[in-house]
């Protein structure tokens, strides 16, 4: 628990840092402008889409004209198309500082902290690309199948971050050590501390939740709604920033400790 909390405030320290928040503004700009594209591009069909496909459904329809829905089917293909949306814009911010801020964190920390910690690691990143895609659509599975249970009322603020948290455990775990440890190191690692590591992702994933928050201010929200979406994914952002950080400080924390034990051991 120590090098858990201890890890977790030097991730803190590190994401303030002006050279951090400076590159946490590459995959805001690059996920903003993937968002902006994908809306001018796709949006009127993806909800024409929605709205035909919620047609057929008679049986929701007349479910959610019972509870009070005046108008089912318009309402229920914003929200649905709305949470889409969100989810789309998380996975490919969490997929970009993957790609842009775990490659630059990895060697930060080990340079200020481990700098005699040998790197053993190969192949970095194929074995990266190929894990993060296998956990991406592992993921997007689960979420998809889990959809129906998000408009039970508590429900779906318990399984979406689980979901997400278990997605940034096993993305960024990977990611932290990858560089640095052998495979069998590797292995190792993750299975000694999966509770631990599965305890920070979830705690990750009900954080990157928080930015939502913003967008209960009311009025002033759809005044500068241009400007308080900004916020919240860079918000968005730097919540996977400060994640990625925390699994680099702790696993190679956890790293350089069990092969200090196999020397004195040996």
């Amino acid at each position: 628990m120590n090098r858990l909390l201890q890890s977790a405030w030097r991730a803190l320290l590190d994401t303030l840092r002006p050279s951090m928040l400076a590159l946490s503004l590459l995959p805001l700009a690059a996920t903003a402008v993937l968002g902006l594209v994908a809306h001018a591009l796709f949006w009127e069909g993806w909800l024409a889409s929605m709205q035909a496909w919620l047609q057929t459904q008679t049986w929701l329809l007349d479910l959610l004209r019972a509870v009070g829905w005046t108008q089912p089917v318009q309402g229920l293909s914003m929200a649905l198309l709305m949470v889409c949306s969100i989810l789309a814009l998380l996975l490919s911010s969490l997929l970009l500082v993957a790609a842009l801020v775990m490659p630059v964190a990895g060697p930060v920390v080990a340079r200020a902290r481990y700098a005699q910690l040998q790197q053993r690691g190969r192949g970095r990143l194929l074995q990266s690309l190929l894990w993060s895609l296998w956990i991406t659509l592992a993921g997007l599975a689960a979420l998809l199948l889990s959809l129906p249970l998000w408009f039970i009322p508590v429900v779906g603020w318990l399984i979406a971050p689980l979901i997400w948290g278990w997605m940034t455990a096993q993305m960024f775990a990977f990611d932290a050590v990858v560089q640095f440890a052998s495979v069998p190191e590797r292995r190792q690692l993750l299975r000694d501390h999966r509770w631990s590591l599965l305890l920070m992702g979830v705690s990750c994933g009900y954080l990157s939740v928080l930015p939502t928050l913003l967008f209960g201010l009311g009025w002033l929200v759809l005044a500068l709604l241009p400007v308080f979406t900004l916020l919240a994914l860079w918000l968005y952002v730097l919540s996977f920033v400060f994640t990625a950080l925390w699994f680099v400080h702790y696993l190679l924390a956890a790293l350089a400790a069990g092969r200090e034990q196999l020397v004195i051991t040996a």
